[in-house]
């Protein structure tokens, strides 16, 4: 088995207690059999911790580094961003459900409580969260490119209105008094 990134040699690992996986001994990546995965999440007690909010990235995202194929199966890993602030994205394996983690994002996912919800990460649902998250971040940065500073004080009137029991009447207030 080798690394789909520098095709180095993968020796086995533990990344948490009785969860076994492969590391490159180049690159430090890891390889983690979904199978594995899940049956190491289902010997976890009590009921998992919910998805943090207000996560924020450490991790670079990596370069795109060209094709990655699966170590075990040889089939093409897909690429699955995050979200919640985490720059990074992992890999999986369309065909055996394996997972590629760049070095040190295991970590980063267990620091955050988040690598109890590896599973869920590659589900259209948590996808399109993210691309929903993306979209917003958008947004605010070609507001703030138009309107400059003003940008601010926009979101905060726009926040204000939104939750304001009579906010109907102030945006009719306002669309009348534009001309």
């Amino acid at each position: 088995m080798n690394c789909p990134v520098d095709h180095g040699s993968l020796r086995p690992v533990s990344l948490a207690s009785r969860l076994s996986a492969f590391e490159c001994t180049t690159c430090g990546g890891q390889w983690l059999r979904f199978g594995d995965y899940l049956a190491w999440r289902e010997r976890q007690p009590g009921d998992l911790p919910a998805v943090p909010s207000g996560i924020t990235g450490e991790l670079e995202a990596a370069s795109a580094g060209g094709v990655r194929r699966c170590p075990d199966c040889g089939y093409l890993l897909t690429r699955y961003a995050l979200g919640h602030g985490l720059a990074f994205s992992l890999d999986r394996c369309g065909r055996c459900n394996g997972v590629w983690l760049d070095e040190a994002e295991w970590r980063a996912l267990e620091s955050r409580g988040l690598h109890d919800n590896l599973r869920e990460m590659f589900n259209p649902s948590w996808q399109s969260a993210v691309r929903a998250e993306e979209r917003e971040r958008r947004a605010a940065v070609r507001l703030t490119e138009h309107l400059g500073s003003d940008a601010t004080r926009v979101r905060e009137f726009g926040e204000w209105v939104a939750t304001h029991p009579r906010r109907n009447e102030i945006l009719a207030y306002i669309q009348s008094t534009i001309r």
